[in-house]
């Protein structure tokens, strides 16, 4: 007989002056895995990076990516109502660290949000004393990357050196 998966306490959502981030539904996880747009999809969402996340989650059995306090949530734009990104965690805490991924759809770009986000984002994971530090990639060969970069270090976050085609870039616990 198989072992009940533990119960775990649905993620709370996350709120920044212009967000809400909270667990996706199994609507939109589902919606997002087959490319289909809900009505409160904002214009570009979800990308395709989305769509391969979801895909995974739902693989993978989807408890994890909707229900643990270490998934990925879907931004919620308040002024609109509109699913306008994703961000969160890649996974549980490993080694004392949490790494974090996001996106924010292009008409929404460079306006700050992401910068929200990953702050809520940065408080929630040392709200855990096991973990030490968060980190985040950029893609080491994109010039879309770019505004990433700058953002992460503005925010405290430092490179480090990465032996793969992402550069890394690390905060440790204030």
């Amino acid at each position: 007989m198989m072992d009940e998966l533990p119960e775990l306490d649905m993620p709370q959502p996350l709120r920044t002056a212009r967000l809400e981030l909270r667990p996706f539904t199994r609507e939109e996880l589902e919606a997002v895995a087959d490319g289909r747009v809900l009505p409160h999809f904002g214009p570009g969402f979800p990308s395709a990076g989305d769509r391969d996340w979801a895909r995974g989650a739902i693989e993978a059995g989807a408890h994890f990516a909707t229900e643990s306090p270490y998934s990925r949530f879907v931004g919620v734009e308040l002024t609109s109502g509109k699913i306008v990104g994703t961000g969160g965690f890649t996974g549980p805490v490993m080694n004392g660290e949490l790494e974090l991924e996001g996106s924010v759809v292009e008409d929404r770009r460079h306006r700050g949000l992401a910068s929200e986000a990953l702050a809520a984002l940065v408080a929630r994971a040392f709200e855990d004393p096991a973990v030490h530090a968060v980190h985040v990639s950029v893609p080491a060969e994109s010039t879309e990357a770019e505004p990433a970069r700058r953002m992460l270090l503005r925010l405290g976050f430092a490179q480090r050196s990465s032996d793969g085609p992402e550069d890394s870039y690390h905060l440790p616990r204030p």
